[in-house]
This record gives structure tokens, C-alpha cells and sequence, in this order.
């Protein structure tokens, strides 16, 4: 069978049990907080809105051009990039012929993923799904060295989320042939200039609101600070978001550092999220952007082991199914989605 239609066949298989765990599970009832500014973004995409979300505008410029109500469009969105997570998973897998079933398993599993997963429980309005999708798709571009279709994907991803610049510096550290390589950084520099720009025209054009009531933007330096130190009072939720984000995967990874060098210059893209931690508490979301070095580290690893693989696969959909449960039968969702707290900044 066409290794596309495969990956498309997984994603449909992704979809239906996304549609089947979120018919589970109670979802917000209405927009709250970083959802409700999408939906204002949605309704009013290029007025002022919430620092720094305004000027993530690809999603909520479909949704206000989608001729569906904002509720379902957003829904739609997220339900359609979540299975895609899939199918690009399985693609990028089978590029280091990692076995179809082995690909097809992680593929599916990391799509119905805790951090991906509340983006539906959300009604879609976030850019998660749709952000994970730009990071899946340049990794491939990477691996088969295309860099013009590279260029591509961080000009539009760009307007999805600003994390689609992280693959300008992972593209580099993939092809370079030493630390420092001009050649190779010309190349990358060239393709990412479209991308760079458009993201810096949207940085000076988009008026915002709201940036210091935002933690960790009121200043260069202290707002590292006050993140981190946000972080220490209570690093449970985030340390967990961050654990759930890969689940049995991140104990698989780090092996293969030492023989696959994408997973040693996927470092580099690492990296990158730890430093947006410091802007961020969402470090199960920002860590997501590293789903291409984490997938195929841990397939790599486990590849030759189909007794590990079976149970890496198998304990990642019980950790799936049981966030499920613990959301709808423990009040995970009522506490941590329904009743949550107002946001600290102004919701515009």
C-alpha cells in the first residue's frame, strides 16, 4: 500500500478514537480565558487583542472565514490537525524505517496525547494541534532535505504560532556537516527569510494589549525570573504537563543520542523550548513543539525491541485513557477546564 494513504488511513483511525475519548469527556461549555481570546480573534482577527496572542492569526482568520459557527469551526480545526499529528508521525517514522506497525502505533497514540487531547476538551480554540502539525511537517521537510518546501511551512506556520521559527535552527543542526558550516547556514538563512519577515511585519503591523499583565514579558530579564520562580512554587503542574506530554516515551529517548545523530541535533530544537519555558508556564505545550526529536529518538531505540515497543506503545494509550477517565469520572475536566480560574491578564 502507498505509505501516503497509509499515513491518511492512520489518521482517520486517529480521528475516530479522538471523537470517541472527547464524546467521553465533558467539554467547556463556553470560551474561558486563552479561549475566549481566540474567539474574539476569530470574530475581529487583525483588531487589538491579548499580547501575545494576536499575532497567532491563522487559525482564528480560517475559523472567521469557515462557514460554520465558531464553536464547531474550531472544533473542526483541532479534530482534523490532531489526526494529521498522526499521520505525520507515521511518515516521519517510516523515514528512519522504523516497521509500519511500530509507526502506526505511535502515530496514534501521540495524537490522543493528554496535550493535544484538551485542545478538543477546549472546544479547539487553541493553536496546539494546528502548531504541532507545522513542527511535524518542517521535521519532514528536514529529513528529506527539501529546503524550499521548508521555507514554505515556517512562512505559513509562522502566523500559526511564532514556535515555527524553532525549526530555522533545527534545520541548521540537521544539515550542517560541522558546528559551523556557512554553507549550509546561507542556505537556511535564505529559506527563512520569508518567514522572518512576515513574523516581524506582524510584530511591528498588530496593535496588542495587555503585554505587562502577561508573565514573562514585562521585562528582558525579569520576566525570566518571574517565570522561573512561578515555577518553583508549584512545579507539579508543570513538571507533570511536561511528563504527559510524551509519557513512557521520554525514558526511551535518550538512548539514542548516542548512534542517531537527528536526535543529537534535535538538541538544538530542545533547547529551543527550554528557553520559551521561560516565557511560558504551558511547559507541557511548549514541549510538544519537540514531538519530531522525541518520536523518532524513542522509536530508534526501541526499533530492534518489539517486546519495549509493544509495551512503550501499549502504557502510553493506558496513560491516554486513563487522563481520559481521571477528566470525566474524577472531575479533572470540571476543576482544571470548566471552573477554572480568570485569567491574570485582560481577555480581549
Amino acid at each position: 500500500m502507498n505509505q501516503k494513504l497509509e499515513a491518511v488511513l492512520l489518521g482517520a483511525v486517529a480521528l475516530v478514537a479522538l471523537l470517541l475519548m472527547d464524546a467521553y469527556v465533558r467539554d467547556s461549555p463556553t470560551p474561558q480565558n486563552d479561549e475566549l481570546i481566540y474567539h474574539r480573534m476569530a470574530s475581529e482577527p487583525f483588531e487589538p487583542h491579548t499580547f501575545v496572542f494576536a499575532y497567532r492569526v491563522a487559525v482564528p482568520t480560517l475559523v472567521h472565514v469557515m462557514p460554520f459557527g465558531q464553536e464547531f469551526s474550531f472544533s473542526l480545526l483541532a479534530w482534523l490537525f490532531t489526526a494529521g499529528c498522526a499521520s505525520l508521525t507515521y511518515l516521519l517514522l517510516r523515514r528512519f524505517e522504523i516497521s509500519k506497525p511500530f509507526a502506526a502505533g505511535l502515530g496514534l497514540v501521540f495524537a490522543l496525547c493528554p496535550t493535544l487531547f484538551v485542545a478538543s476538551l477546549r472546544q479547539g480554540a487553541n493553536v496546539d494541534p494546528e502548531s504541532v502539525f507545522v513542527m511535524l511537517a518542517g521535521a519532514i521537510a528536514i529529513v528529506d532535505r527539501r529546503p524550499f518546501v521548508l521555507g514554505v511551512i515556517v512562512l505559513v506556520g509562522v502566523f500559526v504560532r511564532e514556535s515555527a521559527l524553532f525549526l530555522v535552527p533545527f534545520a541548521y543542526a540537521v544539515w550542517a556537516e560541522r558546528l559551523w558550516d556557512p554553507r549550509v547556514a546561507g542556505r537556511v538563512l535564505l529559506l527563512s527569510l520569508p518567514g522572518i519577515a512576515a513574523y516581524a511585519a506582524l510584530r511591528l503591523s498588530l496593535p496588542t494589549v495587555a503585554r505587562d499583565q502577561v508573565i514573562g514579558y514585562d521585562s528582558l530579564l525579569g520576566g525570566r525570573r518571574d517565570v522561573l520562580r512561578a515555577a518553583a512554587e508549584d512545579p507539579q503542574y508543570p513538571l507533570r504537563r511536561v511528563a504527559l506530554a510524551f509519557g513512557p516515551l521520554w525514558l526511551a529517548a535518550p538512548f539514542a543520542l548516542r548512534d542517531l545523530r537527528f536526535a543529537r541535533a534535535g538538541l538544538v530544537l530542545i533547547a529551543c523550548c527550554l528557553v520559551s519555558m521561560t516565557f511560558a508556564l504551558d511547559w507541557g505545550r511548549i514541549i510538544l513543539l519537540a514531538a519530531p526529536v522525541v518520536l523518532v529518538a524513542a522509536a530508534w531505540t526501541l526499533r530492534d525491541r518489539p517486546r519495549l515497543a509493544a509495551l512503550a506503545v501499549g502504557s502510553f494509550m493506558a496513560m491516554n485513557i486513563g487522563y481520559a477517565i481521571y477528566m470525566e469520572d474524577f472531575d479533572g475536566a470540571q476543576n482544571g477546564i470548566i471552573d477554572v480560574s480568570p485569567a491574570p491578564y485582560e481577555v480581549r
